[in-house]
């Protein structure tokens, strides 16, 4: 069994459906497969869930201790850990705007700099930062925290929520993350990005907090993925992870269930880039059109395609057969920005 999780399949995209580029073999699985109500409109939640790892609509998903675990090795994953990214903040009228992304990004020098200078300024708070990549950085609290939060792609390049976070200690985390401004502000790797035209990184959205936490049930036998979740969950239950770069669907992965996370659509639509969104369909839809011979010829016994938006499409080598199904057309399910 292959599940394929595909956030960014069905859009939103900025653009009319009519103009996508063609996608056969995808069209054919959206027709011939079975729906299956999945409830999830993320790829963290369809991860974890796949992980046997439930989460609750009420409180944060804790992804930052496992994405932890996934690309920085040398660091101790317990306590409490909160994704903490670097952004840019621009006030526009009666409301803040948020920005991220490769505009954003800070080179490892600017990372490090900002690191160490929030790290000796927030020490007494029981707070400490560390950026295993220049543009992911994670935040490590001496206690626990009571806060909602949302995942910075669902804030990027639009105002900042103003019920956001919330919880018992969201009064106390706007104060800090105000210090954070300032103190960020007035720094030499600001100073130096201004001087050369560029956004000052003067703030972090902390968001996907808590501790490492329960699973039951079978972990996947072999994970493929480029974020630092499915590496962190492959480390995390001891199961093979590879890259997605470079790999094929006729590789040969231990056992025989495998979890594939497509994440290029997803990127694509985060920095806006429509061009790279469609190659990326044109590259899934390949790769679909191999992953359907191989369940015909019996080399596969079923895939599930997960685009993140409810719903899952199961498809086996019996259903592959129902070519009298011709209503399937991903034209008809993109949403539009």
């Amino acid at each position: 069994m292959l599940t394929l999780i595909c956030p960014g399949l069905l859009g939103p995209i900025p653009a009319a459906p009519e103009t996508l580029p063609k996608a056969s073999a995808i069209d054919r699985l959206l027709a011939r497969a079975d729906p299956i109500p999945t409830g999830g409109h993320d790829a963290a939640t369809a991860l974890l869930s796949h992980f046997g790892v439930s989460t609750d609509p009420e409180h944060d998903t804790p992804t930052a201790s496992i994405s932890l675990l996934g690309e920085a090795a040398d660091v101790r994953c317990d306590g409490y850990w909160m994704h903490a990214d670097p952004v840019h903040l621009r006030p526009d009228r009666d409301r803040l705007l948020l920005f991220a992304g490769a505009s954003v990004a800070p080179d490892r020098a600017e990372a490090d700099a900002l690191v160490a200078l929030f790290n000796s300024h927030f020490a007494v708070d029981g707070l400490r930062l560390t950026a295993p990549h220049p543009s992911r950085w994670y935040l490590r609290s001496d206690r626990d925290l009571v806060l909602r939060t949302e995942p910075l792609e669902r804030v990027m390049d639009g105002p900042v929520p103003l019920d956001v976070p919330s919880g018992a200690d969201a009064r106390r985390w706007r104060g800090l993350m105000n210090e954070v401004q300032m103190l960020f502000y007035g720094s030499e790797v600001n100073r130096l990005r201004e001087q050369a035209r560029r956004p000052a990184i003067n703030g972090i959205w902390t968001w996907g907090g808590g501790r490492l936490p329960e699973r039951s049930g079978e972990p996947p036998d072999a994970v493929v993925g480029d974020d630092p979740l499915s590496a962190g969950l492959a480390c995390w239950c001891s199961v093979a992870h590879r890259a997605l770069e470079g790999w094929s669907p006729q590789d040969s992965l231990p056992g025989r269930r495998h979890l594939v996370l497509w994440n290029r659509l997803g990127a694509a639509l985060l920095e806006r880039d429509l061009a790279a969104w469609s190659t990326a369909l044109v590259a899934l839809d390949a790769t679909i059109a191999v992953l359907e011979a191989q369940l015909k010829g019996g080399g596969l016994d079923e895939l599930l395609l997960d685009p993140c938006a409810g719903s899952a499409y199961r498809l086996t080598r019996s259903t592959a057969r129902r070519f009298w199904r011709r209503a399937g057309s991903i034209q008809s399910l993109v949403r539009r920005a």
